[in-house]
């Protein structure tokens, strides 16, 4: 799961291309990249975030259960997960579930 997504594998090399060609503009060498850097990590990466959100009760849980084929987080009438839950891949038998409290203050 840690490959490079097809369209992505020559990225590195187009973005690094294009870096170079900024730096031996003189009006541009001071141009900061940081922003470009880090949208390239994030475009090559096998990994990417998806949020959902909403009111009480609206399914958010029951959704996600679907979309994983599989029943992953609690979901009932009322208020049932009520919190934030990330969830990431692991191989079947890397398997894992990760619950960490937070005190109210």
């Amino acid at each position: 799961m840690s490959q490079t997504p097809p369209q992505c594998q020559n990225l590195q090399a187009q973005v690094d291309s294009l870096l170079q060609l900024l730096r031996q503009e003189p009006s541009l060498r001071q141009q900061d990249i940081t922003a470009v850097q880090a949208s390239l990590k994030k475009a090559i990466s096998p990994e990417f975030e998806i949020v959902f959100a909403g009111a009480f009760s609206a399914g958010k849980s029951m959704l996600i259960n679907a979309l994983l084929g599989r029943e992953l987080l609690y979901s009932a009438e009322g208020h049932a997960t009520g919190t934030e839950c990330y969830i990431a891949y692991a191989a079947p038998d890397k398997e894992r579930v990760v619950l960490t409290f937070f005190k109210r203050s």
